[in-house]
């Protein structure tokens, strides 16, 4: 989705750049609108996604802390230590990944403007 997001805000900046008569300018703009609703809603899922990841990554640290305070660090535990660990960063890179979303389709909002002659 990054490598997508990066090739089309390329294509939409030359384009809203170049002189081009009003019918094509239109057409621009009604593409870039379409363009821009899949984005959102693309955002919108992986912002929906993240949020069930943060709370299950957030009870199995709760899991974790309490079972370490409970019974200390004892062999059995190792797997939820593990998991807790992994899910950490995962989520890392998720909340990372959804920045990205974030930004970019923030950013697209100004050729909406550019085109539109606002």
């Amino acid at each position: 989705m990054e490598k997508k997001i990066r090739a089309y805000e390329k294509y939409i900046a030359r384009e809203a750049g170049r002189e081009m008569d009003d019918a094509t300018r239109e057409k621009l703009a009604k593409y870039h609108s379409e363009m821009l609703k899949n984005f959102q809603n693309e955002r919108l899922i992986h912002l929906i996604i993240m949020l069930f990841f943060v709370a299950f990554t957030a009870v199995v640290c709760v899991a974790a802390a309490w079972a370490a305070l409970t019974y200390g660090f004892v062999l059995e535990m190792i797997p939820l230590y593990i998991l807790t660990i992994i899910l950490i960063i995962l989520t890392g890179c998720y909340v990372k990944h959804y920045y990205f979303l974030e930004n970019h389709v923030q950013g697209l909002y100004k050729y909406i403007e550019k085109l539109k002659g606002f």
